[in-house]
């Protein structure tokens, strides 16, 4: 029975919520009438379920007080019926060849344009409609023994319209130094529509692997949303660079969840990216379950004229001598909005934990504004954590200097944001990672030339 009422959805607009949630019912309802493995029809069964009884988020909540989400409601969304990509060369200018590919398009898994057959020995890479029963009882398991923080809207909104996805999974002591590219492409032609990208990615002990998972239009008129969930297990002493990088459609929304389960001496080496879309989130939540293990994480995000970003981290401190860090940077232009709620929770279990967190933001435009609230909750004696944030704008003296040395003003300033941005990208190692996340900042380093 559903939990709405017009209390609860007086802050959008009326019945706007519970008539969107109404929609995602019919739209799960169809897809479940096409043909889909008996396990997949379930999960969307119990997604739509959960969906109906959760709260829907508003700006009366702690955790949505700054991102209003009542213009993601207010559109009617259909499921796309056409995989076809009209912006290929656009796509192989973005993409390489030499990385291991998996493509898809409007939420449709591309067999065309991914390569799977690059996939070595001793990683599996299974797109979720090809998984039967006994593929699926292998990630499954690992749902019901661990404890994955699920109790959100769109986890459920995205499990009650997963269509397509990956499961990729690594044996243990398998190292693997080529990239593995998931790329979500949106390409429409004015339709409006709604996708559920799901991910599941498994390292089994001491296996290590870059993924960087894109999400991106090469249009920026295109109104659409998609609700991405990427779900993260890492076994003993593995290692996985993954970079979660978001160029949208100006005109679209994204909600991404990203859920990581660490176990002993594991290493996450995360970075998150952000530079399109009108209205974007991103929640990442790290639970620490093993002793040793390390969280890093870095992001960079990038918002001019009315975008609005949101990155919620929350790093969840079980076991005692973890280590986790996290740096955030954000420019923002025009009137742009930013919002940032970083949180390290430490358990009453977790002594010997050393946690580090620090958001800076650069304004250059006059409207712009950015609301940040790092957040510490120990419940250990025996820790040391520190957070912190810093907001400014350019220094006006660092701009004379180089003007001095015969440095136009507009250049100076791009020089100097430049600056600011590289001492976090270059903090990804993975070359073809560092180009790509580079390319899809141009626009944002373009734009600069406009300031000053």
């Amino acid at each position: 029975m559903t939990l709405f009422t017009e209390k609860d959805t007086a802050m959008t607009s009326p019945n706007t919520a519970l008539e969107f949630v109404n929609h995602v019912g019919m739209l799960s309802e169809s897809l479940n009438k096409e043909g889909a493995p008996g396990w997949l029809k379930a999960m969307r069964r119990q997604g739509l379920s959960r969906l109906k009884e959760l709260p829907w988020p508003s700006v009366r909540d702690e955790e949505w007080k700054y991102t209003d989400i009542s213009p993601l409601t207010a559109s009617v969304y259909a499921l796309s019926t056409s995989a076809q990509l009209r912006e290929k060369e656009a796509f192989l200018d973005y993409g390489n060849g030499d990385d291991i590919n998996i493509v898809f398009v409007n939420g449709f898994f591309s067999k065309d344009l991914s390569n799977m057959q690059a996939v070595p020995s001793g990683v599996v890479a299974m797109p979720l409609q090809d998984m039967e029963e006994t593929s699926a009882a292998s990630f499954q398991e690992l749902f019901s023994k661990e404890n994955l923080k699920g109790e959100d809207a769109f986890i459920a909104l995205n499990e009650a319209l997963v269509r397509h996805g990956i499961y990729i999974a690594m044996d243990e002591n398998v190292i693997l130094r080529q990239l593995i590219h998931i790329v979500h492409i949106t390409s429409t032609t004015g339709e409006m529509i709604l996708t559920a990208p799901r991910t599941f990615l498994r390292l089994g002990r001491s296996s290590e692997v870059t993924i960087l998972e894109s999400h991106v239009s090469f249009l920026d008129d295109n109104l659409y949303f998609a609700d991405a969930l990427t779900d993260i297990f890492l076994g003993e002493n593995a290692v996985l660079h993954y970079c979660k990088a978001q160029k949208e459609s100006l005109k679209a929304y994204h909600i991404g969840i990203t859920r990581v389960r660490q176990d002993r001496n594991s290493v996450f080496d995360g970075f998150s990216l952000a530079a399109g879309g009108a209205l974007t989130r991103h929640d990442l939540h790290v639970t620490v379950n093993g002793e040793g293990a390390n969280a890093r994480l870095n992001g960079f995000y990038s918002v001019s004229g009315s975008q609005h970003v949101d990155n919620h981290t929350c790093v969840d401190h079980c076991v005692p001598q973890g280590t986790s860090n996290q740096l955030y940077k954000g420019i923002l232009q025009g009137s742009g909005r930013a919002v940032f709620n970083g949180k390290i929770l430490v358990r009453p279990i977790a002594q010997k934990t050393n946690s580090y967190q620090l958001n800076k933001n650069l304004l250059l435009g006059k409207d712009c504004r950015v609301d940040t609230k790092p957040q510490l909750e120990i419940f250990a004696d025996d820790v040391k954590c520190t957070h912190g944030a810093t907001i400014g704008q350019l220094n006006e003296d660092e701009i004379f200097y180089l003007q001095t040395r015969c440095i136009p003003r507009k250049t100076a300033v791009k020089l100097l944001v430049r600056g600011f941005a590289d001492d976090l990208l270059n903090t990804v190692h993975n070359p073809s990672v560092y180009q790509k996340l580079n390319k899809l900042l141009e626009p944002a380093f373009e734009a600069l030339e406009c300031t000053g």
